[in-house]
């Protein structure tokens, strides 16, 4: 087995005959491949494939209350004559991200910002900036907004101070921040227009692959509001059945063709 890129490369055992030298004499075994071979390898990547499948959308259901949540999606592609040998195929799998907008559901608290349309808060983390759409904030004692998990939130430009017991925050469609009818500053929001320009951090954001950029975001800030994960169940749990099916199929077609080989080996 080997690896590229995002995907696993699966190489097909190859059966070996004998077949007869000079004077009678067996040769060394020659490799021949034959549609057993090839049939096993199918199965095996089937079951690899369905296997990670299953592993994307049950990831997808158990997050269907987390805020800010944007599902994954499974895709695979086969290149058949890989290396200019057709028995040899290479099966690339990845997985996406599906950015689409999440409901918006009030909830009334001054610190729950949520954020309709494409965009980002930035936050503060041991390991660089992380991005996230989880906008359920809070204020220390030292004056400082954060996250839910404590990693400060980054505004545009000076670092806006709030007032733990003051109350009145407000903050516009703009992402500027007032508290008792004073400024304290904007939010910074930002954008990666590449699709496939971010990728999961270990926090529960996201964090910029190598050679993306960010871009100031246009997306209407909306104070009282947390948006909600972009996980439709009822679909989830339909993609999860086929991709058990598909499993179980490919792991029948894999015990079919090993009791051949048994047979023909008797």
């Amino acid at each position: 087995n080997g690896s590229t890129g995002s995907g696993t490369v699966f190489r097909p055992v190859r059966a070996s005959t004998c077949a007869p030298g000079p004077e009678g004499r067996l040769a060394p075994p020659l490799l021949l491949e034959t549609p057993m071979d090839v049939g096993l390898y199918h199965t095996v990547a089937a079951m690899r494939t369905n296997q990670q499948r299953v592993e994307v959308i049950s990831s997808n259901i158990a997050n269907v209350e987390t805020t800010g949540f944007k599902r994954m999606f499974h895709v695979a592609h086969a290149l058949d004559g890989w290396a200019r040998d057709p028995a040899h195929s290479q099966v690339v799998t990845a997985t996406r991200l599906d950015l689409s907008q999440g409901v918006l559901q009030r909830t009334g608290e001054d610190l729950d910002i949520a954020l309709d349309g494409p965009g980002y808060f930035v936050l503060d983390g041991d390991n660089g900036e992380s991005l996230t759409r989880q906008g359920a904030f809070s204020v220390t004692r030292q004056g400082v907004l954060t996250s839910r998990d404590g990693r400060p939130v980054q505004w545009d430009g000076r670092r806006g101070i709030l007032d733990p017991d003051a109350g009145g925050i407000k903050v516009d469609a703009g992402g500027n921040v007032v508290q008792k009818n004073l400024p304290v500053g904007r939010l910074r929001i930002v954008d990666v227009p590449a699709t496939d320009g971010i990728e999961p951090d270990d926090h529960g954001g996201y964090r910029v692959r190598f050679g993306a950029r960010m871009v100031d975001s246009d997306a209407i800030v909306t104070q009282g509001f947390q948006e909600r994960a972009n996980v439709q169940t009822i679909d989830e749990l339909v993609e999860l059945i086929a991709a058990q099916r598909a499993f179980d199929s490919a792991a029948q077609a894999f015990r079919t063709i090993d009791q051949s080989y048994r047979r023909l080996n008797q």
